[in-house]
């Protein structure tokens, strides 16, 4: 159906109700219908009840009235139609009007009026009414629809749990508030509205004017703020804004949520994923994700300690095959394969050798975990750990292993309480117990002889718990019943708070080197007693040769052959007191030589003349041990310096005679011995490697069995000075 361009649709039959007393005013009011082609159906009525009652039964597009008619009038119709219908249209066709009655038939809702002398354009202001009543009814429903919609937000906005404000954009105000938003601020409705937005957001009013701008201009749609209730109480608040039309004007709607809650849980997110982030970046273990595609892997995300742990940056780490590379080449077969078992187990540990940026190895132990993320790809999670320190103290800990397995010693290390956790195969050598049978069992049940008491073992556990370590040997008995003779040391373990966690015990069968040692110490006993009865038989035999030359002495007349005599005589007495000295003394292989010299010098003195005034002995020395082979060389040496001072030092008797010994080892290695005398002092032209006595010449000749020198200078008398190597070393 193609509308008429008249607003009638060209087959629509109007139809129509005609209020008039005069049949052919209606007829001539057809035929302008038919002029103009309008198809239409019509009655006439000319009472109140017959036109109500075609209201009602005829259902008329249109009203044409008269207004003026003996039963009826055209305005009385017009009210009646405007109850019934207010959007029927109601055109008044009448002889004459005036002005005010066309503009009171107007006021009154009527579509239009044709005077009758104008019939030409009744069919004009039919259409033109019934055209106009679509578009009424249509208006009028869309504003039903509206107001209806209207009702329907009024109920939500006034009934809903969210808090709402509207807000007046042209200056911040509020021109409406929920009851939710008069809760949730605290202020009572009326109250809230007629706030401004600065009495209620932190901001300040020029960043609040310009938000609401762009909020009003669609700009934005979401804010976040913190806003201030009645209470003073500051909370976050999420707004979504909006514009919306409430007649001819735009205000803002705001539906607001409180976030405090969120925000606290963010804020506390954030601070755990801050203390997480430095965990990581200080943690000795790498946190990473790997995505698995097409067969391949990819890193998808690693901890940021990876570089302070293995010097690469971030961008090197995650660029392709930098994992692959780095592998040990020797390791790479075994780690990939780690990675295919982890498709079958899900879970999966390896550990392997990898390169750092500088090139030095690390042990990496790979902790991995498959999962599928939401799209249901495969991912890799996992942690790599250095755990180089491991390794070497495993290597470590293997060749120490190693060693005490191998060691000649059996080693066991019981607990604290002292009973086996392990022990290596010498025990098992050394006892005949298996590592087996000795578990668990407290050493001294397994080995125990009988031979010590329950004192010495007591005594022995007192030391070990204080954390001492104990020496000593005692007789063991073997799991064959043989008991065998054991050097043992036991050593407390501490752990790092000084708390006793194990003991280590050291055990060797020292029953030969037992025995071998009586047999020495017997031998030696034996040795010992027979060379005490030498150096007695020696020092008993000079005795008697000295007796012998004092006695041949006394018979000769001839001075210069009594002072040889003499000579000889000292000479063996020397020799006489070193092996006095090694016989009185408890050891065999050196004597106490400063002693042996203050005896020797003293009964040189002694015996000297007897008529002449004896010289003051002066000694100067330190304890000094030397062996006989050093001893009896030194001391005849010494007896020269002095029987020289005696003989020749001392010829005026106008002063006291001065014998000072002095006894050094001196830094260079040497012993010196100094023999200072107040005398006169050497001759003119003295020469020791020129002298031809036979003082002289025996000491050249033992100065060289020293492999030392002697020096004889002036200084308030003679000094003659012996050094030689301390301890000495033979020629």
């Amino acid at each position: 159906m193609i509308p008429s361009g008249n607003g009638v649709a060209d087959d629509q039959c109007i139809k129509i109700v005609f209020l008039e007393d005069l049949p052919t005013d209606v007829e001539l009011a057809e035929r302008e219908f038919k002029k103009n082609g309008i198809r239409y159906e019509s009655i006439r009525e000319e009472t109140e009840s017959a036109f109500l009652a075609a209201l009602d039964s005829f259902d008329p597009d249109v009203v044409i009235s008269d207004y003026s008619m003996p039963l009826f009038n055209g305005m009385r119709a017009l009210l009646l139609a405007k109850e019934i219908d207010p959007f029927l249209p109601f055109v008044i066709l009448t002889g004459s009007m005036n002005e005010d009655t066309a503009v009171a038939c107007m006021k009154a809702g009527a579509s239009d009026y044709v005077i009758k002398e104008h019939l030409a354009r009744l069919p004009f202001a039919v259409r033109e009414a019934i055209e106009r009543r679509k578009i009424q009814k249509k208006a009028a429903a869309q504003e039903e629809l509206l107001h209806q919609s209207e009702e329907r937000y009024r109920s939500i906005f006034a009934n809903s749990n969210a808090v709402m404000l509207i807000i007046d954009p042209s200056d911040n105000s509020i021109q409406d508030a929920n009851e939710a938003a008069a809760a949730f601020y605290g202020w009572p409705k009326a109250a809230l509205i007629g706030k401004r937005m600065e009495e209620i957001n932190t901001l300040s009013p020029e960043a609040i004017r310009e938000l609401i701008r762009k909020a009003v201009a669609q700009e934005r749609k979401y804010f976040q703020f913190k806003h201030r209730k009645a209470d003073g109480t500051i909370v976050d608040v999420e707004v979504h804004s909006g514009p919306i039309a409430i007649g001819e004007k735009i205000y803002l709607l705001s539906i607001i949520h409180d976030i405090s809650q969120r925000i606290a849980v963010q804020e506390e997110r954030d601070a755990l994923a801050l203390k997480l982030s430095h965990y990581l970046s200080t943690s000795p273990t790498i946190t990473y994700s790997l995505r698995l595609e097409d067969g391949s892997a990819r890193w998808e995300w690693i901890s940021e300690n990876v570089v302070g742990i293995l010097g690469y940056s971030l961008d090197e780490v995650l660029e392709a095959n930098w994992w692959f590379r780095n592998v040990y080449a020797a390791d790479r077969a075994f780690a990939l394969k780690g990675i295919a078992e982890l498709t079958k187990r899900e879970r999966y540990s390896q550990e392997y050798r990898f390169t750092r940026k500088d090139r030095t190895a690390v042990w990496l132990r790979d902790d991995m975990r498959l999962v599928r993320n939401e799209s249901g790809a495969l991912e890799i999670v996992g942690t790599l750990t250095d755990i180089t320190e491991r390794k070497v103290a495993e290597a470590e800990i293997s060749l120490k292993s190693a060693a005490l397995e191998a060691a000649d010693n059996a080693v066991v290390i019981t607990d604290r309480d002292g009973f086996i956790e392990w022990a290596n195969t010498a025990f098992e050598r050394l006892t005949g117990y298996s590592l087996r049978e000795a578990i668990g069992k407290n050493p001294h049940d397994l080995v125990k002889s009988g031979e010590q008491d329950a004192s010495f073992y007591s005594a022995l556990w007192d030391d070990i718990n204080s954390g001492k370590v104990w020496r000593g040997e005692l007789v063991n008995k073997k799991k064959s019943g043989e008991l065998y003779q054991e050097e043992m040391t036991i050593t407390p373990v501490m752990d790092a708070s000084r708390r006793l966690e194990h003991f280590i015990a050291i055990k060797s069968d020292v029953t030969e080197r037992t025995r071998a040692k009586e047999n020495m110490e017997a031998s030696l006993r034996e040795k010992e007693v027979l060379l005490r009865e030498i150096h007695h038989r020696v020092k008993n035999n000079m005795q008697v040769i000295s007796s012998l030359l004092t006695l041949s002495e006394r018979g000769i007349g001839d001075p210069a052959l009594s002072r040889v005599f003499e000579e000889v005589e000292r000479r063996i007495q020397a020799m006489a007191i070193v092996h006095d000295q090694f016989y009185e003394s408890e050891d065999l292989a050196r004597i106490d030589f400063s002693l042996y010299l203050r005896q020797l010098a003293s009964s040189l003195i002694d015996d000297s003349d007897a008529s002449g005034k004896k010289p003051e002995l002066v000694f100067d020395a330190e304890e000094i041990r030397l062996t006989l082979e050093a001893s009896i060389p030194a001391g005849l040496i010494v007896s020269e310096f002095v029987s020289n001072a005696l003989r020749f030092a001392f010829v005026r008797d106008d002063r006291p005679g001065m014998i000072k010994i002095a006894l050094r080892p001196k830094d260079d290695g040497n012993l010196e011995i100094e023999v200072r005398d107040n005398g006169i002092g050497l001759s003119d032209g003295f020469d020791p490697k020129t002298a031809q006595t036979l003082g002289m010449q025996l000491i050249g000749i033992l100065t060289e069995q020293l492999n030392g020198t002697v020096s004889f200078f002036n200084d308030g008398g003679t000094v003659a000075v012996l050094r030689f190597p301390f301890p000495i070393r033979p020629k």
